[in-house]
């Protein structure tokens, strides 16, 4: 599967999760090929933000403070990845569903990729556009956690479907209010 037909594990139909699960990419390569270059948006685009808009909205900050954050956060999102994998499992383990480490990484692996895509909205000097990439890299990361759920943990009963992409959800939206903050540590110094 290319990373150009991401879009079909948006829509309700399970075909591009079936395909994902036909591939089984491993772990390793799921963290090589996915995870790894996609999660070097953000910190780069922190970096870039922080020497021109962080310049201006906040002048008092050393563009070096930028850089130690961007690598703190780099740092932080991949270690997010195998943590969030892990906490997938346990919250469908704890639901009775017996899914394994490698489904619930691929889970962990693909969700991120709308938040970690809307970072290049930093490219722009526009507060609004740069928050509404945001959401929208939010909505996104949501939807392919609720519809990963049932075909990547192989979850049939909808209500339980919804219970662990519910607290997925929430424990991935405390991750990354957690990076955020990370990535603001300059600005709030």
């Amino acid at each position: 599967m290319s990373i150009l037909h991401i879009h079909k594990l948006f829509v309700s139909s399970p075909e591009g999760w079936n395909e994902f699960a036909r591939i089984q990419p491993s772990a390793i390569k799921l963290f090589a090929l996915l995870v790894l270059p996609f999660s070097l948006f953000p910190p780069l685009m922190l970096e870039y933000a922080g020497q021109h808009l962080g310049a201006a909205l906040f002048p008092d900050t050393a563009g070096q403070a930028w850089s130690i954050a961007a690598l703190f956060f780099l740092i932080a999102e991949l270690i997010s990845v195998p943590l969030m994998a892990w906490a997938i499992k346990s919250v469908a383990n704890s639901k009775g569903i017996g899914s394994n480490y490698h489904e619930a990484f691929t889970l962990a692996a693909v969700a991120p990729v709308p938040l970690w895509l809307s970072s290049l909205a930093l490219f722009s000097d526009q507060v609004a556009l740069i928050m509404a990439m945001v959401v929208l890299g939010v909505a996104g990361s949501v939807a392919l956690i609720f519809r990963g759920v049932g075909s990547v943990l192989k979850v049939e009963e909808g209500l339980v479907a919804f219970d662990i992409a519910y607290t997925v959800t929430a424990l991935g939206l405390v991750a990354w209010v957690m990076l955020v903050m990370l990535g603001l540590v300059p600005a709030l110094a």
